[in-house]
């Protein structure tokens, strides 16, 4: 079973981890990162399939209102929001 997780911590200051869970039999997966406005930040491909996690660290963005979305051969698995104080 495909899985993404909700960010912890959310909000965060200084970094938050987002765990998934990527089938062994899947192709290409993605986590894509968006703006409070819906414009895309970054795209970090997962080359690791089964459990494993991202650290997203708080200096790479402004403080706000973000979304983050597991993509797995082309398809929107799940969509979660995050918060950078």
């Amino acid at each position: 079973t495909v899985v993404l997780e909700q960010n912890v911590p959310n909000p965060f200051s200084s970094q938050t981890t987002i765990q998934y869970n990527i089938p062994k039999h899947a192709g290409t997966a993605k986590i894509i990162f968006y703006d409070a406005a819906g414009k895309l930040i970054k795209e970090v491909s997962l080359n690791q399939r089964g459990l494993g996690k991202i650290t997203v660290f708080a200096s790479d963005l402004s403080s706000g209102a973000y979304s983050y979305t597991l993509t797995v051969d082309g398809r929107i698995i799940n969509t979660k929001q995050m918060i950078r104080q």
